[in-house]
């Protein structure tokens, strides 16, 4: 008989219920990492035509594609998706909390 586990259901991302560190990071080079993939995939065409446009070999598009998320930055992320042809907009607010949250709208 299979030893039951315990499951653990959250309403937050799976990196803040894991308590990782970097959690705000993860989830935000995901969210972004997705849109990548979005717009790659919208567009139609090869990997290797797409590296051109982004400055990137045809592997390394895989990996993005892939969800490869520990190879992107941040910031690499944002230039691959306005070489793409994307708005990248950041707002910074004041918090209405005592500590600032991260929003990542879909």
């Amino acid at each position: 008989m299979a030893k039951a586990e315990k499951v653990t259901v959250t309403t937050g991302s799976a990196f803040h219920a894991l308590g990782l560190p970097d959690a705000d990071d993860l989830v935000l080079r995901s969210a972004l990492l997705k849109k990548a993939g979005a717009a790659i995939r919208k567009m139609g065409v090869s990997q290797t035509r797409i590296g051109k446009l982004i400055g990137m070999d045809q592997p390394r598009v895989s990996a993005l594609l892939n969800g490869k998320i520990s190879l992107f930055s941040t910031d690499k992320l944002v230039s691959i998706l306005t070489a793409l042809g994307q708005d990248v907009e950041v707002r910074v607010r004041p918090s209405k909390e005592g500590r600032g949250q991260l929003f990542v709208p879909s």
